[in-house]
């Protein structure tokens, strides 16, 4: 998560990676949850600078907001998650696995030797299958031209050792397709990278089911 908004500008040499990418959101359902998936988020925005990559996904009118920040360096990552007046927010410890992804934690990985480009960065590609086959098989295309160390560290694709550019992943029943549509490189403010206030703190499972509850 527009297609046509792309920007080539590299990364400045010499200068740590910081910026903004906005990738395009589809899905292979026509209903999730009893909604339509025309009113589910259809853009997610990921900002990165100093070790800190936070990613966006929001929809209906701001009524849903999920957010994940991870911080690269000490391994630890905070979610909120935000439907019309509720608010809720994780807070995972050091090297704890991050939520909302445990149905992926059985993939397997298969590097290809094909490559192609993504709003102007070369990637490279892999295959991402599972044993149980509850899954179907997604391609991954990831770049190593943004200059992020470890990118997925905090993730179920922490072994790719670059920046996804296009994926799958799943929220609740809602089986996600994810391309970038745009990049660029700028300052992002390090308030960004702040958890919220008056948030309620849950636990993982807890944040977890309040989101397999919206989207099943």
């Amino acid at each position: 998560m527009i297609l046509l908004l792309v920007n080539c500008k590299r990364k400045p040499q010499g200068e740590a990676a910081e910026g903004e990418i906005k990738f395009k959101i589809s899905y292979s359902q026509e209903k999730v949850g009893g909604y339509s998936t025309s009113f589910l988020p259809k853009e997610m925005t990921m900002q990165f600078s100093n070790n800190m990559v936070k990613s966006t996904i929001a929809g209906g009118l701001g009524f849903f907001v999920l957010v994940n920040v991870s911080n690269l360096k000490s391994y630890q990552h905070t979610t909120w998650l935000k439907f019309i007046d509720k608010k809720y927010i994780y807070e995972g410890g050091k090297k704890e696995s991050p939520c909302c992804f445990g149905m992926l934690a059985d993939m397997q990985l298969e590097y290809t030797d094909k490559t192609k480009e993504i709003t102007g960065l070369l990637c490279n590609h892999a295959i991402a299958s599972f044993r149980n086959n509850e899954i179907e098989p997604f391609d991954i295309w990831y770049t190593e031209e943004l200059g992020i160390a470890n990118p997925n560290s905090n993730s179920p694709f922490n072994d790719i050792p670059g920046v996804l550019l296009e994926f799958n992943t799943l929220m609740g029943n809602a089986n996600m397709h994810m391309i970038a549509t745009s990049h660029n490189f700028q300052k992002i403010p390090p308030k960004r990278f702040l958890a919220p206030e008056n948030y309620r703190s849950v636990t993982k499972n807890e944040i977890e089911r309040i989101l397999e509850a919206l989207m099943n």
